[in-house]
């Protein structure tokens, strides 16, 4: 199985619902992303994933949510805004737009993005 990744950085606002202490009023978190796909073979070119391609993918979900408040996001209404969630979400986000550059589900054999919310904690969501 052949992998490729990147990072990206980003910072947004969330606050937690329910009684979490400091983390149930607004604060900023600066988060680091990595994205991992992962592919049985290597296309025509020798490549597993364009990096460039993922890059700029990244960029433009970082982007969308750099300096949000995370708890305004449709997606958020209804869900905690804890770091699994927002793994969860940036994940479908970024496959949805991997598919519309034209890989078929079927091409990536497992794809996972990881959160980390500081040096020493992160989550991810994956699908294999």
């Amino acid at each position: 199985m052949y992998q490729v990744g990147i990072k990206n950085r980003f910072q947004a606002r969330h606050f937690l619902r329910g009684d979490f202490a400091e983390e149930s009023s607004p604060h900023e978190h600066s988060y680091e992303l990595e994205w991992v796909c992962a592919t049985e073979g290597l296309d025509e070119n020798g490549f597993s994933v364009d990096i460039a391609l993922l890059e700029e993918l990244l960029e433009a979900e970082a982007q969308a949510v750099r300096g949000v408040l995370l708890n305004d996001l449709e997606f958020f209404r209804e869900r905690q805004p804890s770091v699994e969630n927002m793994a969860r979400f940036l994940h479908g986000r970024l496959m949805q737009a991997l598919r519309g550059r034209g890989y078929a589900d079927a091409r990536i054999a497992r794809a996972e993005l990881r959160i980390w919310e500081s040096p020493q904690a992160w989550a991810s969501y994956s699908v294999p």
